[in-house]
C-alpha cells in the first residue's frame, strides 16, 4: 500500500476577534486525514486595555419600610457600584397609593451621587392626613433616554408603606 501525504483542502487563515477589552488572534490550520476534516487552532490573547471599566449598576432598597404620621420616616437607599470617580444622576419614577405632596412631603424624581459617593438616601416624611388605611410609595429606577452611564440591577424598585393612626 502506497503511503501518500494528504494536503490541506482548506487554506490556513487567521481570525482577529476584537472587543473593547481584548484582542484575540485565532490561527486555524485545516487539514484532512483519513477522509476526516480536522481543525487545529491556536488562541493568542493580549490585554490592550490596562484599565478595564465595568458598567455602573444601580439598585434601590427600602431600608425603613414603614412610616407614620407620628414621626416615623420611611427611607429608600439607592446604591451604585462601578467607577465612583464621576458624578452620577439616577432617575426614578414615583408611584403608589399615597398622594404625592399630600400624604408625604414632596421628593425629587432623581438622586445625585457626587464623585466618590456610592449611595443616596431618599427620606419619606409623612404629613398629617385624614386618610384611613395603609398607603404605599413605590420608587422604580429608570434610565434617562439615550444615557448609558448606568444599568439597572436586580433591585430596581422598592416600597415604603405609610401607616395611619389605627395601624400603629
Amino acid at each position: 500500500m502506497k503511503n501518500t501525504q494528504v494536503k490541506n483542502h482548506l487554506s490556513d487563515f487567521n481570525y482577529l476577534a476584537h472587543n473593547s477589552q481584548f484582542t484575540n488572534i485565532i490561527h486555524f490550520n485545516n487539514f484532512s486525514s483519513n477522509k476526516q476534516l480536522l481543525a487545529e487552532f491556536n488562541l493568542i490573547s493580549s490585554n490592550e486595555t490596562k484599565n478595564i471599566s465595568y458598567p455602573t449598576i444601580v439598585n434601590i432598597t427600602a431600608t425603613k419600610n414603614y412610616a407614620s404620621q407620628f414621626g416615623d420616616i420611611g427611607e429608600f437607599v439607592i446604591t451604585r457600584n462601578g467607577d465612583p470617580i464621576q458624578d452620577l444622576i439616577v432617575k426614578y419614577s414615583i408611584e403608589g397609593t399615597a398622594k404625592y405632596g399630600v400624604d408625604y412631603q414632596p421628593i425629587a424624581n432623581f438622586a445625585i451621587f457626587p464623585a466618590g459617593v456610592n449611595q443616596a438616601v431618599i427620606i419619606i416624611q409623612p404629613q398629617k392626613s385624614d386618610f384611613q388605611g395603609t398607603r404605599t410609595i413605590l420608587l422604580k429606577l429608570e434610565n434617562f433616554l439615550h444615557n448609558h452611564r448606568y444599568m439597572l440591577g436586580e433591585n430596581s424598585q422598592a416600597v415604603v408603606n405609610i401607616l395611619d393612626d389605627a395601624s400603629c
